[in-house]
């Protein structure tokens, strides 16, 4: 059995509360490990998987200049089209808006792919080992057994019962879907109320299946300051030449601008003799 015609989405407008916690506004997936933009490396592993489609990637209102610097020379190759697609209010609605848009398209896909900007560890085979469990259930996700003992509790923090961890897992990205059947879910969780914690949920609570596979350690989410090395370090850097490039940015309008007028205002003398 060959590899099935497949997209991929990489969510990266969230706003990195908990990495921003001290308030410098940097996005995480914009930050290197080892050269390499987080970014960059959860984008990278797709494209070794065959027939890859097309590569669709999320990000916040105003960013789409950071996100393709981010997303390095991925961003430039022309072997697999990469989309820039505006994220909306959470990451329901941004993916909701990337698959509206590979809906648009009209590519020859069977399953799409959902996985976190900041999983930046993800590697070729679990992408792989999600996607064949996809072919069989409709839908699938990687996922691990617990690790640690699992209650739950009330608003005030009391425990109030006791989860058998044999019964539960912990889930990863990609999460992989049958297309266009996860459009249509997520077509009708736009029309409710309900707050869905990710696109698994949205999936099964609109009568379709989801199958596990077996997920790896390694594939972590870059969550804390502490996840990337020299983070503060790199955060000083980009914010310095984010200003410097504004700075430029303003200074090539104002001499556009002027050039202009210089311009407009000869064609008047001219025009006059």
């Amino acid at each position: 059995m060959g590899f099935p015609e497949h997209a991929v989405i990489v969510t990266a407008a969230g706003s990195s509360d908990r990495f921003n916690k001290q308030g410098h506004g940097v996005k995480k997936e914009y930050l290197s490990i080892d050269e390499h933009t987080v970014l960059y490396r959860s984008v990278e592993p797709f494209l070794q998987v065959p027939n890859l489609c097309a590569i669709l990637v999320t990000h916040p209102k105003g960013m789409a200049d950071q996100c393709a610097i981010a997303l390095e020379e991925i961003f430039d190759q022309n072997i697999i089209p990469v989309i820039l697609v505006e994220g909306g209010k959470d990451r329901q609605e941004s993916v909701f808006n990337a698959l509206k848009m590979l809906g648009s398209m009209s590519l020859p896909i069977d399953y799409v792919a959902i996985h976190d900007g900041a999983r930046c560890f993800v590697s070729p085979d679990l992408i792989i080992r999600t996607l064949a469990t996809a072919t069989v259930f409709g839908g699938a996700v990687p996922a691990l057994p617990p690790t640690d003992a699992l209650k739950s509790i009330d608003k005030n923090g009391i425990i109030t019962s006791h989860i058998e961890r044999t019964e539960t897992v912990t889930v990863q990205t990609p999460q992989i879907f049958h297309f266009p059947e996860i459009l249509t879910a997520h077509q009708s969780a736009n029309t409710n109320e309900k707050s869905y914690v990710d696109d698994t949920q949205v999936f099964t609570d609109f009568g379709m299946s989801v199958g596990i596979c077996e997920g790896e350690r390694e594939n972590r989410k870059i969550t804390f300051l502490e996840d990337i090395p020299d983070a503060e370090e790199q955060i000083d850097e980009y914010l310095k030449n984010l200003e410097e490039g504004k700075r430029k940015t303003k200074a090539a309008i104002a001499l556009e601008q002027a050039m202009s007028q210089v311009k407009e205002e000869a064609k008047q003398k001219q025009d006059e003799t």
